[in-house]
């Protein structure tokens, strides 16, 4: 720092952000570009801690550090359930995951032991078993006559829109920038949609007892300015298919007002504002790969994940009886 004469060093926050082409910082509603320490593996909308360096002729540069979180993550922990694919793990921390990373096979594992984990891109992989481990501060004994319970946090990885020439060829959904749109304009039907790569197959054998999704803000000149009314389906495709996806579970209708803002409307008076929760017969589309599709309704344009990273973000409530 003392080699910069006039300029400065900060360190500040951000999220990242995949744009289509290259992973960017978004701050405050600014992207910028950046240098990144190697290896880094980047999470689209996780938090992260960068370098603002400004030189003596007032120019600045961004060096990301890595990603951040309010509290460390687990290096050890033990196994409460193994699946087909997916392991159950109480992290020293006392906190539950699901993950279908480890070495070996999911059968070299058994409950009860306690193993090794890493962390990269927020994801964790079990390393391995331990035989011993000390738990700061001591995690709580699973009981085998109380449910074990967690939270999926489905972020899409991708989002766009559809009509009969593919993905990706209506209004601002070109350029790579995955806007959702629904209904007919102009003799056209669009449908949106939202996917979640393989993540939420790791729940598959878990009991899910509610799917809470946020809705992104409406795009501002498209469509009625006053109220409309969408509708959501449950789809099966990880990403984009060949065609339109199949829709398997819906319609269910929500009312957006006039102006809709994900950070100040209240869709649901026991939720924060922007989130909805879906109907039970969305729930098995989630375990399988599926996510989240809009048709039909008045015609809407919605932000996608490159311009909201919470853009059709999937909260899941779990566990494992």
């Amino acid at each position: 720092m003392a080699q910069i004469p006039g300029g400065g060093v900060s360190v500040r926050y951000g999220v990242a952000r995949w744009d289509g082409e290259q992973w960017l910082i978004e701050d405050n509603g600014n992207l910028l570009s950046a240098m990144w320490l190697d290896p880094i593996q980047p999470l689209q909308g996780g938090q992260i801690a960068y370098l603002l360096v400004t030189d003596d002729y007032g120019q600045s540069s961004a060096l990301v550090l890595g990603g951040y979180t309010k509290q460390p993550r687990p290096s050890t922990g033990s196994i409460l359930a193994v699946g087909v694919v997916d392991i159950v793990v109480a992290g020293e921390d006392g906190v539950t995951y699901t993950t279908s990373r480890y070495l070996g096979a999911a059968a070299d594992y058994t409950v009860g032991d306690d193993v090794y984990i890493t962390w990269d891109a927020a994801q964790p992989t079990i390393l391995g078993q331990v035989s011993e481990i000390t738990v700061t501060p001591d995690a709580p004994i699973s009981q085998p006559t109380q449910p074990t319970r967690g939270t999926a946090h489905l972020i899409a990885t991708a989002s766009d829109t559809y009509n009969h020439n593919g993905w990706g060829a209506w209004a601002g959904s070109t350029g790579g920038r995955e806007k959702v749109y629904s209904g007919t304009q102009s003799g056209t039907t669009v449908t949106g949609s939202w996917f979640y790569g393989p993540w939420g197959t790791s729940l598959a054998g878990l009991t899910i007892h509610e799917v809470r999704f946020r809705i992104p803000a409406r795009l501002p000149g498209v469509g009625t300015s006053g109220p409309v009314t969408i509708h959501l389906y449950a789809h099966t495709s990880q990403s984009r298919p060949g065609g339109d996806v199949t829709r398997v579970a819906g319609p269910f209708a929500v009312n957006l007002p006039a102006g809709y803002d994900p950070n100040v409307h209240t869709l649901n008076p026991a939720l924060p504002p922007g989130w909805v929760v879906l109907p039970a017969d969305f729930h098995a589309a989630f375990p399988q790969g599926g996510g989240v599709s809009i048709s039909g309704g008045g015609y809407v344009g919605l932000n996608g994940r490159l311009d909201d990273a919470q853009s059709g973000q999937t909260d899941i409530d779990w566990s494992t009886t």
